[in-house]
């Protein structure tokens, strides 16, 4: 008669993870250098949230994803820092936009 195991596995799903995210965290989550992440800092492309007890930097989740934004638009297409900022400017302007539009449109079918 075979035997049957079971085995128990800790699945951590990105709900488990904090909102926060420290200088190290984030370098590894994106897969580049802390000094690179501290040049964005320093050319404005990206924002920390605040600093730990012990003074390192904090940024919340959503900087990951600016991270690899700013990384495509670099080295897929060539844009230079000075126009990534631009672009990256006019794209939140956008956003704003669309989600103004989305806002009126419900407004008018009410």
């Amino acid at each position: 008669m075979a035997e049957t195991r079971f085995f128990m596995l800790q699945v951590k799903t990105d709900n488990e993870f904090s909102s926060s995210y420290t200088l190290t965290d984030v370098a590894y989550r994106a897969g580049l250098h802390p000094e690179l992440i501290d040049r964005f800092i320093r050319l404005g492309l990206i924002e920390f949230s605040g600093r730990t007890h012990d003074g390192e930097l904090l940024f919340d989740s959503e900087v990951i994803p600016l991270i690899r934004r700013i990384l495509r638009l670099r080295n897929q297409l060539g844009v230079n820092y000075a126009g990534v900022g631009v672009i990256l400017e006019l794209m939140s302007r956008l956003e704003a936009l669309e989600a103004q539009i989305r806002e009126l449109e419900s407004a008018a079918q009410r």
